[in-house]
C-alpha cells in the first residue's frame, strides 16, 4: 500500500465507485483492477474536500468506466504473471453490464510439497485473484441505477521448518503457515438530474474483508471485519457562481478479533519489536463502531479569475465518543489562460487502528488520529501539449499511537495516543499530452518525515522518509502495430534501524535475537528501476489481437530493500551475518490479448 505524503498506509482511505474498498493492491505488487475498466485513477495526496472522511494521509478514489450497450463481447488477457477475462453486453435498450475475473500466475513457477534449500515448503504457492461488476440501467433521460461488486484476495499454505533461517531467527513461527487476506463488497447507486438543474446522488454498500495467518505451534490471527455504508448528497447551482453541495453519511463496522498468539504491543515507529513481547494469550474479542458524518461544501467563482472551495465536515463516532468539526478550504487564482495558483488546507480524522482500540491486546479508550494539511502551488501549461506544476506542502499529525514499554507504568493499557509527526516537502510534475505519437510525463519530490514521541520529547525520521523520488514515464506509437512504452523509478534509499550486535534469546536456548542501533538512523542505498514494454497488435481470425513483451528492472540493478538477521546455525555473539533484502530481479515477461 501507498505511502502518501509521510503519511503511514494505514492513515490512506480507497474507494471504488463510490463505496470504500478493503484495498486496492495486491500483497504481492500489483493493482486488483482490470485495465480495460478503469476510468479515472484520482489520488488526492493533502488538502481533499469535505466528502472524503475516514483519512489522515490520502485518498485513491477509482472510477470504473460504464458499461456500453453493445452485442456479448469481451477480452482475454494472459501474461507469465496473470490471466484473465472480461465480458460486456447490453442487456436490452437501457441496460448493460460487465463482468472481469483475473488470477494470478506466480504459482506456476514455484515448485509445491517439496522443501527448498531455505527451509521452506509451500502446499500452496502465493496467488490471488480479483473482480470487477458491473450493472447500470437508465432509467429514462434523467435517472441511472448501477449496481457494483467487487473483491479480491491473497493467499498461500506452506512449512517454515525449525532449520529454515525464518525459523531460527524466530523459532515461534517454525511450523505450518497459512495466510489469507480477501474482501468482497456490493454497492448499489442512484442518481437522478432533475429538471431544476440539481443532482441526487444515493448509494449504500457493504463490505466483508477477512485476514486469517497461521503459524508456528497452533497460533492464529483471525479478523473479520465488516462494514456497511450509506452516503447521500445533493448538488446544486444556485445563484449566479454559486454551486452548493449538502452530504450525510452512516459507516458502521464491525470488528472481529479471534486469536492464540504471542502479542508484540508495538507500532511501525519502533525500536524493537522483540523487546515489546506479551504472554501468549488465547481470546476473541470485537469492537462494533458506527460513524455518522454531514458535510457542506460551497464552490464560488468569486471572479472569472479566481475560485474559492470552502467545506465543513462534521462526524460523530459513537465508539470513542469524539464529536469533530473540520473545515476544508481551496482557493484557484487564474493569473491568465496558461498560469494559475493554488492553496489548500483542512483538517482530518480517521478512526485508530482496531488492534489498538480492542479490549485486552489494545486500549479501548485510545483516541482518534488527526491531521492538519497544507499545501501551495502553481501550475502553467506552455504551448499546446506541455504542462508543469509545482506543489509544496506540509502535514501536521497528532494523537498518533505510542506503544508502552514494560517500565511504563501505565504498561496495561498498551498503547496512548502520545506520538505526534509532521511531514513537509516539494512536489514537481511535467507532463506532455499525446502529440506526434508520444506522451509522457515526469515527477521530481523531496520530502522530510518525522515522528515525535510526545511522553519523551524525541524526534526522530520515520521509517518511510525518502527524501528525493524521481518518476519518468514515456510512451511511443511508432505506427498502427507497433508501440513502445518505458517507466524509469529512482529514489533515495528510506531509512532503517542498524543491526548492531546480537543477544541470547531468553525464551529458546541456543536462539539469538538482533540488537538494534538508533531508530531509523541509517539510510538503504539509492534504488533504481528501469522497465521496458513493446506491443504488437495485429488481427487473428478476424478478432483484434495483440503480443506485449517486456522486461522488467531491465539494467538488472540489485535494489536493497532491507537488511536482517540471518542465523545458520554457527553464530555467536561476536560472529553473525546481516544479509540483504533484494527487490525484484530482472524479468522479462511476453502476454497475449485478445478481443473477442
Amino acid at each position: 500500500e501507498p505511502a502518501i505524503r509521510g503519511s503511514s498506509p494505514d492513515d490512506n482511505a480507497y474507494y471504488i465507485d463510490f463505496m470504500p474498498a478493503g484495498y486496492v493492491f495486491h500483497a504481492f505488487g500489483t493493482s486488483i483492477f482490470n485495465e480495460n475498466l478503469v476510468q479515472k485513477f484520482d489520488l488526492y495526496p493533502a488538502g481533499f474536500g469535505a466528502q472524503f472522511g475516514e483519512a489522515t494521509g490520502g485518498i485513491v478514489d477509482v472510477s470504473l468506466r460504464d458499461p456500453r450497450n453493445q452485442e456479448l463481447a469481451g477480452t482475454f488477457d494472459w501474461s507469465l504473471l496473470k490471466t484473465g477475462i472480461l465480458v460486456e453486453s447490453g442487456l436490452g435498450e437501457n441496460q448493460a453490464f460487465y463482468a472481469s475475473y483475473r488470477k494470478s500466475l506466480l504459482h506456476l513457477y514455484i515448485k509445491e510439497d517439496e522443501e527448498d534449500e531455505e527451509g521452506i515448503t509451500f502446499f500452496e504457492a502465493p496467488q490471488s485473484d480479483d473482480y470487477q461488476f458491473k450493472y447500470q440501467w437508465l432509467i429514462g433521460d434523467n435517472q441511472k441505477f448501477t449496481l457494483t461488486a467487487a473483491g479480491a484476495g491473497d493467499y498461500t499454505r506452506g512449512n517454515i521448518s525449525e532449520a529454515s533461517e525464518e525459523g531460527r531467527a524466530d523459532p515461534e513461527i517454525a511450523g505450518d503457515l497459512y495466510y489469507d487476506d480477501s474482501f468482497d463488497s456490493v454497492g448499489a447507486r442512484w442518481e437522478l438530474f432533475s429538471e431544476n438543474g440539481g443532482y441526487w446522488s444515493l448509494g449504500v454498500s457493504k463490505l466483508d474483508n477477512t485476514n486469517l495467518l497461521t503459524f508456528g505451534d497452533g497460533q492464529f490471527i483471525d479478523q473479520q471485519y465488516k462494514e456497511t455504508f450509506f452516503r447521500g448528497y445533493y448538488q446544486k447551482n444556485w445563484f449566479k457562481d454559486h454551486k452548493l453541495t449538502l452530504g450525510m453519511e452512516v459507516r458502521e463496522f464491525d470488528f472481529t478479533y479471534a486469536f492464540d498468539v504471542i502479542p508484540y504491543f508495538c507500532t511501525d515507529h519502533q525500536q524493537d519489536c522483540e523487546a515489546q513481547r506479551g504472554d501468549r494469550i488465547q481470546d476473541s474479542t470485537s469492537l462494533l463502531q458506527k460513524t455518522n458524518a454531514a458535510y457542506i461544501s460551497n464552490q464560488w467563482k468569486v471572479t472569472n479569475s479566481i475560485a474559492l472551495d470552502v467545506g465543513l465536515r462534521g462526524e460523530y463516532n459513537d465508539y470513542t465518543e469524539e464529536k469533530f468539526v473540520m473545515p476544508r478550504f481551496a482557493i484557484e487564482w487564474f493569473l491568465d489562460s496558461q498560469f494559475s495558483l493554488n492553496a489548500k488546507a483542512g483538517q482530518y480524522t480517521r478512526f485508530p487502528d482496531a488492534e489498538t482500540a480492542v479490549r485486552i491486546l489494545g486500549n479501548p479508550n485510545i483516541k482518534s488520529p488527526r491531521a492538519e494539511h497544507f499545501s501551495v502551488g502553481a501550475k502553467y501549461r506552455f504551448q499546446s501539449v506541455w504542462q508543469a506544476g509545482i506543489d509544496v506542502y506540509r502535514k501536521n499529525m497528532s494523537e498518533l499511537p505510542l506503544a508502552l514499554a514494560e517500565d511504563d507504568p501505565d504498561y496495561d493499557i498498551h498503547y496512548t495516543n502520545e506520538m505526534s509527526g509532521n511531514a513537509h516537502g516539494v512536489e514537481f510534475l511535467v507532463e506532455r499530452d499525446l502529440a506526434d505519437g508520444w506522451y509522457g510525463w515526469a515527477s521530481l519530490s523531496w520530502s522530510k518525515s518525522e515522528r515525535t514521541n510526545d511522553r519523551t520529547g524525541v524526534t526522530e525520521d520515520y521509517y518511510l522518509d525518502t527524501p528525493l523520488i524521481l518518476n519518468i514515464v514515456g510512451n511511443y506509437e511508432l505506427n498502427e502495430r507497433w508501440n513502445f512504452g518505458a517507466r524509469l523509478t529512482v529514489r533515495s534509499g528510506q531509512k532503517y534501524t542498524p543491526i548492531v550486535g546480537l543477544r541470547p534469546n531468553e525464551f529458546h536456548d541456543g536462539h539469538y535475537l538482533p540488537v538494534y542501533g538508533e531508530l531509523n538512523s541509517k539510510t538503504l542505498p539509492t534504488y533504481h528501476r528501469l522497465d521496458l514494454q513493446a506491443e504488437y497488435q495485429y488481427q487473428v481470425f478476424g478478432l483484434d489481437a495483440a503480443w506485449t513483451f517486456a522486461l522488467i528492472n531491465a539494467l538488472g540493478h540489485e535494489n536493497v530493500e532491507g537488511y536482517h538477521f540471518a542465523p545458520d546455525g554457527n553464530e555467536t555473539l561476536e560472529d553473525f551475518v546481516i544479509a540483504e533484502e533484494r527487490g525484484i530481479e530482472q524479468f522479462p515477461s511476453v502476454g497475449f490479448k485478445l478481443h473477442f
